[in-house]
């Protein structure tokens, strides 16, 4: 068998942010602090902190600003934010004027459906990269180094259902062109084959074939996620975003039993709503030789303590592993 694998692997873990924002219970501030100690500790070097969303939309990220200054100052470690308007960008301006570390803002969610685009972020397709341009330039011009795009309904709608995969090839392109340093292409349904994936990357990989230039996302709804970033690896993808315990998915629309402003109904049924769950993924590679950098013991402790947090058992395969290594 032939080995297209990477000798590397970067994995972003989001559970603060896109693992969290799906929670209908306000996580304290100390606990996440507490997770993105423990994320460092364990080896992760790339961590997804939360968003300057209004409160009124998100508020479980009503201490971001708190979060991120008590955060530890690391030049290994890069904290990701999302600041998905101008005014969004006007608060990570702040954060930085007041001494925070962030080292990479998502502003733009450039989903190829624009049914999906309307439903998540109120905007047509136009008015979305109008946005999107304004705001990558202003964020380069405050000091951001790394300002990423997040393409997603690639492989399909959940609203919209089939899209042409045509246009994800076209809204890369685009978004390269308005000065995007990096895309996060994702897959919000979890519809992608590894067949569909090995073929999207190929090209995309032959046309950008810098690798610092892409990352992948996928919420593993169908159970194909771990599949899908394998196939993902064979065609050079280098990093991967993964949550703890699978959890994430579309921002609640009732947290702490208060309704959220605007979210509306669109909210997904299933049971699995949210990623590739962290301690598998970690640890599917670390046994393949591949370098991650990452102690998957340290990943099942933290997974174990994050169902604690949160009051539940989680879907992880691997950190029932965790009770063989205390």
């Amino acid at each position: 068998m032939k080995n297209n694998l990477p000798k590397k692997v970067d994995i972003l873990d989001v559970t603060l942010r896109d693992g969290f924002q799906h929670e209908e219970m306000f996580i304290p501030t100390e606990s996440k602090l507490w997770i993105a100690n423990k994320l460092i500790d364990a080896g992760f070097k790339r961590i997804e902190i939360g968003t300057f969303s209004h409160v009124q939309y998100v508020p479980q990220f009503k201490d971001i600003f708190e979060l991120l200054k008590t955060l530890p100052h690391d030049d290994n470690v890069e904290y990701t934010v999302l600041a998905l308007n101008t005014r969004a960008c006007e608060r990570v301006a702040e954060a930085l004027e007041a001494g925070i570390q962030i080292d990479r803002v998502l502003c733009g969610q450039l989903a190829t459906s624009e049914t999906y685009a309307r439903k998540n972020m109120n905007r047509t397709h136009k008015e979305l990269f109008a946005e999107a341009e304004k705001n990558v330039k202003f964020l380069h011009n405050i000091g951001i180094k790394k300002v990423f795009a997040n393409i997603g309904t690639i492989f399909g709608c959940p609203i919209q259902g089939k899209i042409p995969i045509e246009i994800a090839y076209e809204f890369v392109d685009r978004s390269f062109d308005i000065g995007f340093d990096e895309i996060e292409h994702s897959d919000p349904d979890g519809i992608a084959t590894p067949i569909a994936v090995y073929e999207y990357f190929s090209k995309i990989m032959n046309r950008y074939p810098n690798t610092e230039m892409h990352s992948f996302h996928v919420h593993d709804i169908r159970g194909m996620g771990i599949a899908a970033y394998y196939a993902a690896l064979e065609a050079g993808v280098t990093a991967f975003d993964c949550s703890m315990g699978g959890i994430g998915g579309q921002v609640a629309n009732i947290v702490d039993k208060v309704p959220v402003k605007g979210v509306g109904d669109y909210y997904f049924a299933q049971e699995r709503t949210g990623l590739v769950e962290t301690c598998d993924f970690v640890t599917m590679l670390n046994a393949m030789k591949i370098e991650t950098g990452i102690d998957e013991k340290k990943c099942y402790k933290i997974e174990k303590t994050v169902e604690r947090i949160l009051g539940r058992k989680l879907d992880s395969y691997t950190s029932c592993l965790y009770n063989n290594h205390v």
